[in-house]
């Protein structure tokens, strides 16, 4: 088996899609300090009142379309291809095409336990920025409560942010985390390990992006009136008329549909 490392104990809850509405009550947060800048990626950190845990926040490109990132963030099926400490993803349900919720578990190593949480998740594009908004939060769910051995997460908040960049082609992402993994942990070793993650995030989502195509999911997104904003920077997306009921012109932000992962875990 794959030997875990210390990071692992907050790699599982890179992905999910949370809604904003169930959001943690986020304190005061102080600048944002540089921590790490190599292989065309930025990490930075910053100080959360009321928590001894950072939030760090990771910037980067990634040399494929919005289209191909979100397809990656749907699929639950293949998610542990690219989180690599992830060691089980199971999708609960959803609700319509702009709401999933899901489990997620992360391996560590002996003698820590492993932590989970479950992710409800939505997606948004925003018309006025040109971007799309995925936003997370850690929830409960009667048909997964916490497990025998294994550390529940007590919280945790976050957002991926996307941008179209070089004509379409690629994208400009931003992944935002504060998570608390629980147990008994020094949070300065938290803290030491955690900067890794928004790094490490973004490089194995542009691997990713070149292992899995999406065509279906990329054509359903290219449906979206919402996308003809988009338009000028997203070569090769054909769009139909848009349908008869269209998004509320007063809001400037509309789910993005969602494809059909199917449920999948890990070795647990």
């Amino acid at each position: 088996m794959k030997r875990r490392t210390v990071l692992g104990l907050l790699g599982l809850t890179l992905l999910g899609y949370l809604s904003p509405v169930m959001a943690f009550e986020h304190g005061a947060a102080g600048p944002w300090e540089m921590v790490r800048n190599d292989g065309g990626i930025e990490v930075h950190r910053r100080t959360v009142a009321g928590s001894p845990l950072h939030e760090f926040q990771g910037t980067g490109m990634i040399e494929a379309p919005i289209s191909s990132v979100l397809a990656v963030l749907d699929d639950a099926e293949h998610r542990l291809e690219w989180m690599k400490e992830a060691v089980a993803q199971t999708l609960i349900s959803r609700n319509g095409d702009r709401e999933q919720t899901f489990y997620s578990r992360t391996g560590a190593p002996w003698p820590v336990s492993d932590r989970d949480s479950v992710i409800h998740a939505v997606t948004t594009v925003d018309v006025k920025a040109k971007m799309v908004r995925v936003e997370m939060n850690s929830t409960e769910h009667p048909a997964w409560p916490p497990q025998k051995g294994v550390v529940r997460m007590p919280h945790l908040c976050g957002h991926w942010y996307l941008w179209p960049s070089n004509g379409g082609k690629w994208t400009r992402v931003e992944y935002q985390v504060h998570a608390d993994p629980g147990g008994s942990l020094p949070s300065s070793i938290i803290n030491m390990v955690s900067k890794k993650i928004p790094h490490s995030s973004i490089a194995e989502m542009q691997k990713q992006v070149t292992r899995r195509k999406y065509p279906e999911f990329e054509a359903k997104i290219a449906q979206m009136p919402e996308y003809k904003q988009f338009l000028p920077l997203l070569p090769g997306m054909a769009v139909s008329p848009a349908p008869s009921s269209p998004p509320s012109p007063s809001s400037g932000v509309s789910p993005i549909p969602s494809g059909t992962p199917k449920a999948s875990g890990g070795n647990q």
